[in-house]
């Protein structure tokens, strides 16, 4: 395999060309001996590579191993097992089994990909830039240039469950209250996105430019998805499942979070009562939990986590969760964990999560604001790094995301005989005193100051100035949680001066339930009595605040439009600060835009029953996103198969009926370079396709003793000269002309029965002359004279168990009798359980069967149902046979042995 290292256990690697240490806070323990590293590996894994990665872990400077192992092997054997499956996905265990995060032993990675950016993102060229705006409007438009060859759009890599930012442009946005009035929820809008502060206002931004409610939801659908990434969460309770709280202050979300969050915007963007039926629930699937909202009087599974959506077998409307529960095949054909590419797999395992088991609720949490006042002297600081805080439940849930921000709230009080109070939330026994201090009149005497932000707060620091005339004179600090009581955090006694800096993180308890946004710094100054001895000469609060970078407002390469707004009535003075810095480095040049497409041709009509859509490869690409709308804008993808993140510039999907005739596609791709840049987007192209549609009505009817498989042809589309029926006893079976590999049941052959001119074939039989045929599901393809084939359809089900076989009905005395019956027996779907091996066949049917009614000499086995015996004597008997399973399914069959002397 090109570009590929195999390392033995021990062995020592090539010599890297980059290398990163993993902390132990990016280790979370996952099953048996198996912890996870969530952090940008610096290439794609084997998953998305076809195992082609070139990293390597290393324990205390040696090689662990063996890789690519399997993730089974890792949980349950460990001993240095490890699999880097995605991006921002290693699958490890230590050498000894123990915990990575406490065994004391360095873990590295390392990697000999040339390409690989383990050494770190692009750098700045040239000096940090800066704009300033100072705002005395309620209302202030300006713009700002942004130079350089990338920023976090073209820069940007999503991947499921994390990102890649090959440069950051944006360093920091400050609003700074430096007027003398308080100014209520003071907030910058760059280019009309992020306006995500209120359900309402993310809403109206998320459903911009939809037209029906179908876009309506897919738009929440889509700009939800662009918004966080799939991540252990650092809480397990309501925290994340308030919408505007998890998009603003953390920006990633375990399956759950955005099942609930997402129930509460598509009812916020009236997808609920009244406009249809029903609101919006959470379905909770054995491994899984996603929302399902109405759109046009049906409901539709929208998963946003897993970056998927389906469509029914005409490509014309949304589906539920129970059509795909169904109907795995619904489900399984569609990419999931999108946008880059990882194969089917992915696909397969989440279509067995739909059973007739999913539980249906509804719980929504709402109300959360980025409503704050700042006070004169106060300011945000928006920023895109972190300081490596966050907040979490508790310990069990303490591992740092592999992506996330820190904010910074400021605020330096007014200490003058004019202004001290204008800051304050209480104060005993204060006095104001020249030169802009406060002094204690009586040994205790103190002010407290309020701290309240938006973001979850999750450090913070202190920096006060005190003068303390004697010995006799005191200062402390004290921190206040909501509903809890004095915490001492500093103390100091005279005489001089003191200017500590103290630390409030661990008082702040970021790291225990609830999340906080608000707490309390009260200010002792004890002063000896009848002395005014303790005073605070100045006082600086920093607040750190978890604030998800993707909600920031970011700018731009080139002029971007910057609109200022508050609420508040009267004077203001807003000192707006922009901070960036720009990249121009030759690594950092995008490639060019693809132009010449290759198939389809644009404006042309494609009949390809498995259209396949090329385009000429553009030079330093890597990748490529291609993505299909239904829109000129390009605003919505077609469906999830066709917004990928693919290596090839040829992109064709294994299953038919992805498209539909009468209908104008719209595509354009744009090329990554190995360091992660995107070109522009290539020019919009057109194209139709044209064949025949799914078969309707599809079913089966008894006909003497056995049962005909009938259809009726779609009217649209193309005229079917002829049809195909494939046949399984795997319920939402995919159909396939050749032998494959069914998920989770190993080689199969093709299911292929039959093909036909007719609208019928006969499926059941006692004589059987096809081994396709007697079996529990039917589909049907369409095929026109240009031999395109349409969709299959959905199935058709017999009844199981069916005994379809003629029994023996003569036999001899003396001579051994013999009949197995045969029977329609179901193996369901491939279904997900909490328990080993987790996939299988759970509900697969398991015959048994019994003799009602026979002559003594007749026995049968419980299991096969395979009769037999000696006759004893001639005549005539009575043979009824009962067939049942472990589903309730019961079959009978009766017949007459006539016995030969």
């Amino acid at each position: 395999m090109a570009g590929l290292t195999c390392l033995a256990v021990g062995a020592a690697p090539a010599a890297p060309v980059a290398r990163m240490v993993i902390p132990a806070d990016a280790f979370r323990p996952e099953i048996g001996f198996c912890y996870v590293v969530g952090l940008d590996l610096g290439e794609e894994g084997d998953k998305e590579t076809g195992n082609r990665s070139q990293l390597v872990l290393l324990e205390d400077g040696e090689p662990l191993g063996p890789p690519r192992a399997l993730h089974a092997d890792i949980r349950n054997l460990g001993q240095g097992r490890y699999s880097h499956w995605t991006r921002s996905g290693l699958f490890m265990s230590a050498r000894d089994n123990s915990d990575p995060r406490q065994n004391g032993r360095r873990y590295e990675v390392i990697s000999t990909n040339p390409e690989s950016s383990l050494s770190g993102p692009l750098s700045a060229t040239g000096p940090v830039r800066e704009h300033q705006e100072v705002i005395t409007a309620g209302r202030h438009e300006y713009s700002v240039r942004m130079g350089g060859l990338v920023d976090f759009e073209n820069g940007r890599s999503r991947f499921n469950s994390g990102m890649r930012v090959a440069f950051q442009p944006n360093l920091s946005l400050t609003l700074a209250n430096t007027g003398d009035t308080p100014v209520r929820w003071p907030k910058v809008l760059i280019n009309d996105r992020g306006d995500w502060g209120t359900l309402e206002s993310m809403i109206a931004e998320f459903t911009r430019g939809a037209e029906t409610q179908m876009e309506r939801a897919l738009f929440v659908w889509e700009n939800t998805r662009h918004a966080r990434y799939h991540c252990l969460p650092l809480f397990p309770d309501d925290e994340f499942h308030d919408p505007v709280k998890l998009l603003n202050c953390y920006g990633l979300n375990l399956c759950d979070d955005l099942g609930y969050a997402g129930s509460v915007l598509f009812g916020a963007a009236g997808l609920g009562r009244p406009t249809n039926p029903e609101d919006p629930f959470v379905r909770a699937l054995n491994g899984h939990v996603q929302v399902e909202t109405m759109v046009d009087g049906r409901f539709a599974f929208l998963d946003i986590d897993e970056e998927v959506f389906h469509l029914d077998r005409e490509n014309r409307h949304l589906i539920s969760g129970d059509e795909c529960m169904v109907d795995h095949d619904l489900a399984r054909r569609e990419v999931h964990y999108g946008p880059e590419f990882g194969g089917w797999s992915g696909s397969e395992t989440n279509a067995a999560l739909f059973g007739a088991d999913d539980t249906k609720l509804r719980h929504t949490v709402s109300g959360h604001t980025l409503d704050h006042t700042l006070r004169p002297g106060e300011a945000v600081e928006l920023r895109w790094d972190n300081i490596g805080k966050f907040a979490c439940h508790s310990e069990k849930w303490r591992a740092a995301p592999p992506y996330y921000g820190n904010s910074k709230l400021h605020y330096v009080p007014r200490l003058s005989a004019a202004h001290w109070r204008e800051g304050i939330a209480a104060e005993q026994d204060i006095a104001a005193v020249d030169p802009d201090a406060l002094a204690g009149t009586t040994p205790t005497a103190q002010v407290a100051y309020a701290v309240s932000s938006p973001w979850v707060i999750v450090g913070g620091t202190l920096r006060p100035v005190f003068d303390l005339a004697d010995a006799a004179d005191a200062a402390s600090l004290s921190l206040v949680l909501p509903g809890g009581a004095p915490q001492r955090v500093w103390e100091g006694r005279g005489p001089g001066r003191l200017q500590p800096e103290v630390a409030l993180d661990e008082a702040l308890l970021p790291h225990q339930a609830p999340g906080k946004y608000a707490y309390q710094v009260v200010v002792g100054l004890h002063s000896a009595p009848g002395t005014t001895g303790a005073r605070l000469a100045a006082l600086r609060m920093e607040t750190d605040v978890m604030a998800a970078p993707l909600s920031l407002p970011r700018l731009r390469l080139g002029e971007n439009r910057v609109v200022y707004s508050d609420r508040t009535e009267g004077p203001r003075q807003i000192t707006v600060t922009h901070r960036w810095q720009e990249c121009d480095q030759a690594a950092a040049a995008p490639p060019a835009a693809p132009t010449v497409p290759l198939s389809p041709l644009p404006g042309t009509t494609t009949r390809e029953t498995f259209p396949t859509l090329s385009w000429e490869p553009v030079p330093r690409a890597t990748a490529y996103h291609l993505r299909v709308s239904l829109r000129p804008d390009m605003a919505l993808p077609y469906r999830p198969n066709y917004d990928l993140v693919i290596r090839s510039s040829t992109w064709s999907i294994p299953f038919r009926g992805m498209f539909s005739p009468g209908v104008q596609y719209h595509w354009r791709v744009r090329a990554r370079s190995a360091r992660g840049v995107w070109s522009e987007w290539s020019p919009v192209w057109t194209f139709r396709w044209d064949g025949p549609m799914v078969p309707r009505d599809v079913r089966v009817e008894p006909q003497g003793e056995g049962f005909v498989l009938r259809w009726n042809a779609n009217p649209s589309g193309t005229r079917p000269v002829a049809y195909k029926v494939y046949g399984s006893d795997e319920r939402g079976f995919p159909e396939h002309d050749e032998p494959y590999t069914g998920f989770k049941r190993g080689a199969l052959p093709a299911n292929l029965l039959g093909r036909t001119e007719s609208t019928e074939m006969l499926v059941v039989t006692t004589t059987p002359t096809h081994d396709n045929q007697n079996r529990c599901f039917y589909r049907v393809v369409a095929v026109d004279a240009e031999g395109t084939e349409s969709a299959s359809s959905a199935f058709a089900e017999l009844p199981h168990p069916h005994v379809w076989s003629r029994p023996t009905t003569t036999a001899r005395v003396g001579e051994a009798f013999r009949y197995a019956p045969g029977v329609l027996t179901s193996l369901n779907d491939v279904q997900y359980r909490y328990e080993q091996p987790i996939t299988k066949l759970w509900d697969a049917e398991v015959n048994r069967f019994e003799l009602t009614e026979a002559p003594a000499w007749l026995t049968i086995d419980a299991a096969t149902g395979v009769m037999g015996g000696v006759p004893t004597a001639a005549g005539e008997a009575a043979v009824a046979m009962v067939v049942s399973n472990q589903h309730g399914g019961r079959a009978e069959q009766r017949f007459t042995l006539r016995i030969a002397p």
